[in-house]
């Protein structure tokens, strides 16, 4: 049986390496514990069927000595990082109001674009563990080559957490012949995590983006908020109050065309004035707040020509315009 090459790419300060399974002078003990590694790693995939046996494969990943993971944590956002020498960073993401996502930072990937494959495989010194499936996985020709989903992700992070390496297996853009296996160390990871999902739950509800531009609709007739509209409000004065970048709001006060202009306009004053002093309640600096209403007038509407009770409801609301620098 002839057996693949492996090429291992290690940490920046040691030097790639080249392992032949027909023979190899190895001149340290650091490149015969990396060989060692990536004979043990690529042979259970052999045995599993997941490399050709002709075929050449290029490792990424970390050694034992250099391995972690580093947290960053805002309220705003929580980074999982692991440097994974001589292609990038594995992110685990998770934004404020928004799921959890996975991805690979690849500046100059070498993984051709198409349907990679996502294993678990166990480290070196559990080598009693099985070989798990976790599925084909996108893969796109640009700098971020693998973005993953919340249950795609979670996955990940409970191989992680039980001593595995997800690994991520696809065909090199440069040669038919070569395979590039991506590795994520489990060393040091649940340290990491616990820092990681404190940042969790310190997070802001909303991100600017779900809260840049916000609309509040009102029912027909209505003058005052309720529980639903309160609870948007204090969404969105809770980011107010943590970012600095903050400076203004613009509240626009709308109705639908049905009924008197004059007390339309009267209406939509009352609406806009009401998420007015709401957000002053809640400790927002009045000099922030510009607000203006225009009744029902027909250039304002969002349905001009309303025809039925569906299009005055998306007619009547106030805008919220959050200001930042």
């Amino acid at each position: 049986m002839r057996f693949p090459a492996v090429r291992y790419i290690g940490s920046g300060h040691s030097p790639a390496i080249s392992c032949q399974f027909g023979g190899i002078s190895i001149h340290s003990m650091k490149m015969r514990r990396k060989c060692t590694l990536s004979w043990l790693l690529l042979l259970s995939m052999i045995c599993a069927g997941r490399v050709g046996a002709s075929g050449a494969v290029s490792s990424y990943y970390a050694d034992l000595d250099v391995a972690s993971w580093r947290t960053e944590a805002s309220i705003f956002e929580c980074r999982l990082v692991q440097q994974i020498p001589g292609l990038g960073e594995a992110v685990f993401y998770h934004q404020a109001g928004e799921a959890l996502s996975f991805y690979l930072q690849a500046p100059d990937s070498p993984m051709q674009a198409g349907r990679g494959l996502l294993t678990s495989m166990p480290p070196l010194w559990r080598k009693d563990l099985p070989i798990r499936d976790l599925g084909y996985v996108d893969v796109s020709k640009s700098q971020r080559p693998v973005n993953l989903d919340a249950s795609r992700s979670r996955l990940m992070m409970a191989e992680l957490d039980r001593g595995m390496v997800p690994t991520l297996m696809r065909r090199a853009w440069y040669s038919e012949e070569e395979s590039v296996h991506v590795g994520l160390s489990p060393v040091n990871f649940g340290q990491a995590y616990q820092a990681y999902t404190q940042c969790i739950g310190g997070l802001l509800p909303v991100n600017f983006g779900q809260i840049e531009r916000s609309t509040v609709f009102w029912r027909s007739n209505q003058r005052e908020l309720d529980s639903e509209m309160r609870q948007q409000l204090d969404n969105i004065v809770a980011y107010a109050k943590a970012d600095e970048e903050v400076y203004g709001f613009e509240i626009n006060g709308f109705t639908d065309g049905a009924g008197n202009p004059r007390e339309n306009l009267d209406l939509s004053r009352i609406r806009a004035f009401a998420i007015h002093e709401y957000l002053l309640a809640q400790g927002i600096d009045e000099g922030m707040l510009t607000t203006r209403f225009f009744g029902g007038t027909p250039e304002y509407r969002i349905i001009r020509d309303e025809r039925t009770a569906a299009d005055r409801d998306r007619n009547r609301r106030v805008t919220i315009r959050v200001l930042r620098r």
